[in-house]
């Protein structure tokens, strides 16, 4: 499946998730230290703010592609 991204300088969403992916499961380890998760778990959040974001822009462009032009929530 191809990736598409209207900026080329932009992470897509899949790219944010594989990113969250691989931070927690380095959060997971015995052997990180207390600083090193701090900064992980900040850049985690991070990444969380810009997915939800992402997923609110889309979620605004589905609505509005509708074709009966009514919007429906998502579950």
């Amino acid at each position: 499946m191809g990736k598409k991204t209207t900026d080329k300088n932009e992470v897509n969403l899949e790219s944010k998730l594989d990113m969250l992916d691989e931070l927690i499961e380095q959060l997971e380890s015995d052997e990180i230290s207390l600083d090193d998760a701090f900064e992980k778990y900040s850049a985690g959040i991070k990444l969380v703010k810009e997915c939800n974001e992402s997923i609110d822009r889309v979620e605004k462009k589905v609505q509005l592609l509708m074709d009966n032009g009514e919007t429906e929530d998502f579950e």
